[in-house]
């Protein structure tokens, strides 16, 4: 009785969300006019929308492509410090490093990136200093400050799945790898990679759904111009009250990023498989 007592809190937030969904999913099928408001209903002209208006499509497109583009640099980078985690002897050390950026409120973690990019910023300084560009580069509302703010947000995810496989491979299956004749690097080409492809699925599955839901980053390093689903839903919701809309652009990114998601689940076991 107890541990259910335990599971209760988890168990009142996940139906909490998933009647949400429910309601959006609902508000989806209703039409909306800007004279008469919304209108109850069941019709699929918001879900034609989707597919018909450029609009929608671009937004799309530009999530996708920043959340496939952090998914891969944060990949890149955070598995040699998963790895580097899995073999320190300080690894509590490590760990409150890592896990720092997640102590500090999202909108701490923007404005201080905006300190950072603006144009008498920290890094326009360096490279102005470093002779590396003669006047000072417009990096806030581009997707260069939202894919660098991403990254700072989503790179615990990806490094900690990664590490915590990593921990638990034997030490004496590279070590005999190379005991038999293979190289350091061959042995963990071959044997560690592999074995740690449960953690990379994780990280990455965490890390690009993360990217795609990110609505900060966009917003404030973006300054609105940088056209994400999250931004196109927050419009539709809050400024038009176009709600059947904005309903329809979540449930279609929600559906979007779950089969993409599956389809790498997939691949990437029939490539374990070959």
């Amino acid at each position: 009785m107890f541990r259910l007592l335990l599971l209760l809190p988890a168990f009142a937030i996940s139906a909490s969300l998933l009647i949400a969904c429910l309601i959006l999913f609902r508000y989806s099928f209703e039409t909306w006019s800007p004279t008469t408001g919304m209108q109850p209903g069941w019709s699929l002209v918001n879900y034609f929308a989707l597919f018909r208006d450029p609009l929608y499509f671009k937004a799309f497109q530009i999530t996708l492509q920043i959340s496939f583009l952090v998914t891969a640099i944060a990949l890149l980078l955070g598995y040699p410090v998963a790895y580097l985690l899995s073999l320190s002897r300080r690894k509590h050390l490590l760990l409150f490093v890592i896990v720092l950026p997640l102590l500090m409120d999202v909108l701490v973690r923007a404005y201080g990136w905006i300190v950072l990019l603006s144009r008498s910023g920290l890094v326009n300084r360096a490279l102005l200093w470093s002779g590396l560009a003669e006047r000072p580069i417009q990096f806030l509302g581009t997707p260069t400050a939202v894919v660098l703010e991403l990254l700072h947000e989503v790179l615990p995810f990806m490094i900690l799945p990664i590490a915590g496989v990593l921990q638990r491979i034997d030490p004496a299956l590279p070590e005999a790898a190379v005991g038999l004749g293979a190289s350091r690097f061959t042995a963990f080409w071959r044997i560690t990679v592999p074995l740690s492809l449960p953690g990379v699925l994780a990280g990455c599955m965490l890390t690009f759904s993360l990217a795609t839901s990110a609505f900060v980053a966009p917003l404030i390093l973006g300054g609105g111009r940088v056209f994400m689903m999250s931004i196109l839903i927050q419009q539709q919701m809050t400024m038009l009250l176009n709600w059947p809309a904005g309903s329809a652009q979540a449930i279609g990114l929600v559906v979007l990023v779950s089969v993409l998601l599956l389809g790498y689940v997939r691949a990437l076991r029939a490539q374990r498989t070959t």
